[in-house]
């Protein structure tokens, strides 16, 4: 009872802590007057439109993003209740957006003729919702880490690695679809975790797989990465429940099947207008980039395998799995080289192929945008793709929690999730052409931070605490200072 009443404190300090740094990002730095940043020029139209002109097949359902119903429709309903006035126009004093504060233009549609980006009251509004998805992602990734058998403090330092995800916070100040995603994604391995319950089988055999189906469905007309759960669970659950799993694979193909009216309507993937920015096609050095974009995050797994062989139930366990992800990630960067560069406007009538974030900030930073800092993303791929074999050998059948929470095994499902959700979230990227940036890794990393803490010691969860710090503090400067 007394460690009970302890998690209960340290699980209220997570959610004092959280709460804290939104608001504290909010009102001490200068992001309530800015104007649109990253996305939310094109992201907040069909918000606005729906806000503006009420709830019809052209503005709910046709509408041209990305994103789909499930993002745009609650940040519409809940926006129309915070705002006054539906009508809002910008004005000539609305501050500028983008980082630093140079687009002037950011008010203006992006398209000719489309409609304009939510105005600055409306934008603030909506600012808000992402600020309350930010906080309440931390409830269920704190069920997950107590199920996981993190006790007393350690909580609170799963919610500050959640807090260092690489940008998280920074789109949990304004409106772009991380926000929502990571909650619900934590909610779906929430849920999948309370249906494997105690023992050795499922103990919510109907509800379990009812709740995931429902999850997955809204995180599929979220967006198309939420495709990577499922044979992440379904996998997971085959392993401990064998051909008694099958609710859980009937549920998977229903939610996807769910999905195929949107993807007939829009003739895709996404909208039509943009279509050349995100499309089907083979593509390997989408697989190139996204597995630079992993060293940040997964570098510290493949650290900790090499010093540490015994560390997760040694001798050195998974070999085959680390070798073998030195090995992609050296043929990635050779057959499928990515040459960082800067780039200029967006034109939607051209097919694009683009690739940002931090893994190119720093190839272009220490080599140049040529030869020099593609080879620079070859060797973060190869640090990268290592790191997920690593990961795959920390989670594998025969290793043991090096912190001895066994929780009924609960942590190895958790993990393992996560694991082959990365996985085959990276592997989907094969599959398509367009844009690639990797912020996209927000979309299956939202469980590390109990990897961290289960799988590192001590030390390496400091230098990669530390890391992140420092990743968030240059964002934190670049796009809200």
């Amino acid at each position: 009872m007394n460690a009970v009443r302890d998690d209960r404190r340290w699980a209220a300090a997570s959610m004092l802590f959280i709460v804290l740094v939104a608001f504290g990002l909010r009102w001490g730095t200068t992001v309530t007057q800015r104007g649109p940043l990253f996305d939310e020029r094109w992201i907040t139209r069909p918000i606005a439109e729906i806000i503006r002109h009420g709830w019809t097949v052209q503005t709910a359902i046709d509408f041209q993003e990305t994103k789909g119903p499930a993002l745009i429709w609650p940040y519409a309903a809940v926006g129309a209740v915070l705002i006054d006035d539906p009508n809002e126009v910008a004005g000539i004093d609305a501050p500028a957006g983008g980082a630093g504060g140079w687009a002037a233009n950011a008010w203006e549609s992006p398209i000719d003729g489309g409609p304009a980006p939510a105005p600055p009251d409306m934008l603030a509004a909506l600012r808000l919702i992402s600020i309350l998805c930010f906080v309440l992602a931390v409830v269920p990734l704190l069920v997950l880490a107590s199920a996981c058998g993190i006790r007393g403090p350690p909580l609170l330092l799963v919610t500050v690695l959640f807090t260092l995800l690489p940008q998280l916070a920074i789109f949990g100040q304004i409106v772009m679809g991380e926000a929502s995603f990571v909650l619900l994604g934590l909610s779906l391995f929430a849920v999948v975790a309370w249906a494997c319950g105690a023992g050795n089988r499922v103990q919510h055999r109907i509800a379990g797989p009812i709740l995931y189906g429902l999850l997955l469905a809204v995180l599929l007309h979220s967006r198309p990465h939420a495709a990577a759960f499922a044979p992440a669970v379904c996998i997971v659950l085959f392993s401990r429940e064998s051909w008694r799993s099958w609710p859980w694979w009937l549920a998977s193909v229903l939610a996807a099947v769910v999905r195929i009216p949107l993807w007939l309507r829009w003739d895709g993937l996404v909208s039509s207008d943009f279509s050349n920015l995100h499309g089907m096609g083979l593509r390997l050095d989408s697989l190139t980039y996204l597995a630079a974009g992993m060293a940040l995050l997964l570098g510290v797994f493949l650290l900790a395998w090499i010093v540490y062989p015994s560390h997760a139930g040694g001798p050195r366990p998974g070999r085959r799995w680390v070798v073998g992800g030195l090995c992609v990630g050296g043929l990635l960067g050779v057959l499928a080289p990515v040459m960082p560069s800067l780039h200029g406007g967006l034109d939607l009538a051209v097919q694009h192929d683009r690739f940002q974030g931090v893994a190119a900030t720093i190839s272009r930073m220490l080599a140049g945008p040529g030869s020099g800092g593609a080879t620079v993303v070859a060797l973060l791929a190869v640090i990268g793709l290592g790191g997920l074999g690593a990961l795959f050998a920390f989670t594998g059948s025969n290793c043991r929690s090096p912190r001895g929470n066994q929780a009924d095994e609960v942590w190895r499902i958790v993990l393992r999730m996560q694991t082959l959700t990365l996985a085959f979230g990276w592997l989907l990227y094969a599959a398509t052409r367009g844009f690639v940036f990797d912020r996209y890794l927000l979309a299956w990393v939202m469980a590390l931070p109990i990897a961290w803490v289960i799988l590192l010691p001590r030390w390496l969860i400091g230098v990669q605490t530390a890391v992140l710090a420092l990743v968030a503090m240059y964002h934190v400067y670049i796009w809200l200072m």
